[in-house]
């Protein structure tokens, strides 16, 4: 009994690994000097998974990029993913910074082979797939997007391509001396658009820390949205001793809510 269970055990090891294939990647990141990279991150990495946790370097197998000329090259491990359309894997080439800014990923979707030249790219941080020696925008995963400043006050929208079935949500970030805030959101109905106002505000009537530091608001669910056009905004908070943290004042973020579908 005890050989049979240490059989399974191994069958099960071998199982969970045989999806992982060693693959050679190479490429150079166009706009490596850009201040959108430069500025913020203090390292880019080019991986076969997701982003590792803020903050953490070591640890997670990648290759690295040279933060002068962009080029990268080297061996890593990746997931190999079936689907209708093929053999794929996911690679990441994720920022990572020593600011206290979390790190941001573009993940490119290529077909699997033991080599890939991904050759020379703009780095942007979204998914996007490898089709016909270019890269298309990747319609059929979900796709966040930031609104503002990493380091400063921003908005990020989980996701900004929601299918009906998805649940969107929105995750503050402004620079804080510890004071609460007041955030929400309300719906007006249109025929053939809905109109989205949030609103996020600080309270002024409380005693607060001399430091500042960037804080994180707890998401903004705004539930499954029904298919169709959207239209977001943000107004004015209403009430006494409270201060607008601007995010989206003079700015209206348009999406839609539909299947999503492979480019």
């Amino acid at each position: 009994m005890r050989a049979t269970l240490s059989l399974l055990a191994f069958l099960s090891v071998v199982g969970a690994s045989a999806g992982k294939r060693p693959i050679h990647v190479t490429g150079t990141v166009a706009n490596i000097q850009a201040w959108e990279i430069h500025g913020y991150y203090t390292a880019v990495l080019v991986r076969g998974g997701p982003m590792p946790q803020r903050g953490a370097v070591q640890g997670y197998p990648g290759v690295t990029v040279d933060l002068k000329t962009g080029h990268f090259e080297g061996e890593i491990p990746t997931v190999v993913i079936r689907n209708t359309h093929g053999r794929w894997v996911d690679l990441h080439v994720v920022t990572i910074s020593t600011l206290y800014i979390p790190p941001r990923e573009m993940v490119i979707r290529v077909p699997y082979a033991r080599r890939i030249d991904l050759g020379t790219f703009d780095w942007k941080p979204s998914h996007y797939r490898w089709k016909d020696g270019t890269l298309a925008i990747d319609t059929a995963v979900p796709r966040d997007t930031l609104i503002g400043e990493p380091w400063g006050n921003h908005v990020i929208i989980r996701p900004i391509n929601p299918a009906p079935e998805d649940s969107v949500g929105l995750e503050f970030a402004w620079g804080s001396s510890g004071a609460p805030f007041e955030a929400g959101w309300s719906a007006l109905y249109k025929p053939h658009w809905t109109l989205i106002d949030i609103t996020f505000a600080v309270r002024t009537d409380v005693d607060v820390y001399t430091e500042g530091w960037i804080q994180h608001a707890k998401p903004i669910k705004l539930g499954n949205l029904t298919a169709g056009r959207y239209e977001m905004r943000q107004v004015p908070a209403l009430g006494e001793h409270l201060r607008d943290v601007d995010f989206l004042f003079d700015t209206f973020v348009q999406f839609t809510v539909a299947e999503r579908y492979e480019p």
